[in-house]
């Protein structure tokens, strides 16, 4: 026997929530930043090139190199660099909220499948990553 859960009504609920999001001043504001950050071409290559450095330092960690102070030093001067650009600093500041929105919404869905029951707002973390713990995120 085939058990399918009825989707019209989640698509329904789901595109109430959407409006909601879109009703909101904040969502302007918020897409505002990244569209800033995303037509600065050297706000994107400072920050790609930051990424790439913490990515090369973060392997070289994982294989067990011990990084130099010398680069240490230069990862802390770049990253302080990224956040002292405007463009940059709003971006991650936006991208922040909608990752936290959709952690949310996450893990309201996990919780709900898990405890058969639609869980109380206590039973939500903000910023947590809605995986399970499985991800590995970071966050």
């Amino acid at each position: 026997m085939i058990i399918k859960i009825d989707k019209q009504p989640v698509f329904e609920y789901m595109e109430k929530l959407c409006a909601a999001l879109l009703e909101q001043d904040a969502y302007t504001d918020l897409k505002y930043m990244m569209s800033q950050f995303y037509e600065n071409e050297n706000a994107i290559e400072q920050y790609e090139h930051f990424k790439e450095k913490q990515k090369y330092l973060y392997d070289k960690e994982q294989h067990g190199i011990e990084l130099t102070e010398e680069e240490i030093s230069d990862y802390n001067e770049e990253e302080l660099e990224l956040f002292n650009n405007e463009s940059i600093r709003q971006f991650l500041y936006a991208q922040r909220e909608f990752n936290d929105l959709q952690s949310i919404i996450n893990q309201y869905f996990q919780k709900t499948v898990e405890l058969g029951a639609v869980p109380k707002r206590r039973e939500i973390k903000k910023g947590g990553c809605g995986c399970g713990g499985s991800c590995g995120g970071g966050h």
